[in-house]
């Protein structure tokens, strides 16, 4: 499993794709701080909202597209680069290989998230003249940690989806679909209940009457579709006939 973990690792370290990770974590970032620069002269900034925005563009836009388009790449890279006749024909079970993939995707995720939280920091010490709290370090940091689960339990979607279309089209698809609709849903009874609108939910569950039903709603909500489309993923590479995509 090891050695599956590492040749997943190795075929990335040249992959163009990588350069999004960086970019997915300082976008955010780079907003957030435009607009903490525009009202430095008439509010007082605080740290508190500072993080809040920065997970509202996080949550709402940038990580629905581009966990979406990750997940999707990694799964779909072996049809586009001719290499899935070679790979999924080795003596050892499918599953075993998904699961390296799954890994190395949820690796990426965390790494975003860390260069997105970190760059806030930094961005945010030069800025903010309020001094930041242990408290608040921990409970942003915890939010970091469980919105980057929410968005883990999704990419079997994408990943299905990559390796049915055998391209990444159909995960960038998914994205955009799920930023539009994530637009339209937030000020919504449905941010809740909506697979992609969670994470943005969670964010924002103290602004409602029940905070507790947003986390049960994400258990049960996130838990299922990751079960559902994980064995969809394998039962579809196991019943497929492998074949490069044209």
């Amino acid at each position: 499993m090891f050695n599956l973990l590492y040749t997943e690792v190795l075929k990335l370290k040249r992959a163009k794709v990588m350069w999004l990770l960086p970019i997915g974590g300082l976008l955010p970032t780079l907003l957030n701080i435009i607009i903490i620069i525009n009202n430095l002269k008439n509010y007082n900034i605080h740290w508190e909202s500072a993080f809040k925005n920065n997970f509202v563009f996080m949550t709402l836009i940038m990580g629905v597209a581009l966990f979406s388009l990750i997940s999707g790449y990694v799964f779909s890279r072996e049809y586009t680069e001719n290499t899935v006749n070679t790979l999924y024909t080795y003596p050892v079970d499918k599953y075993k290989f998904i699961f390296a993939k799954l890994i190395v995707i949820f690796i990426m995720i965390y790494i975003t998230l860390v260069i997105n939280y970190v760059s806030l920091l930094v961005g945010g010490m030069m800025l903010i003249k309020e001094s930041i709290t242990g408290s608040l370090l921990i409970d942003t940091m915890k939010s970091q940690l469980l919105i980057g689960m929410m968005f883990f339990a999704l990419t079997p979607v994408s990943s299905l989806l990559g390796v049915i279309g055998k391209n990444v089209i159909p995960p960038i698809v998914l994205g955009i679909s799920g930023v539009i609709t994530n637009i339209v849903v937030v000020n919504s009874k449905y941010i809740d209940v909506f697979p992609w609108s969670i994470p943005i939910a969670y964010i924002f569950r103290d602004n409602i009457d029940d905070p507790r039903s947003v986390c049960i709603n994400a258990g049960i909500i996130l838990t299922g579709m990751f079960i559902i489309f994980l064995i969809g993923l394998i039962g579809y590479l196991k019943k497929t006939d492998i074949h490069a995509g044209s």
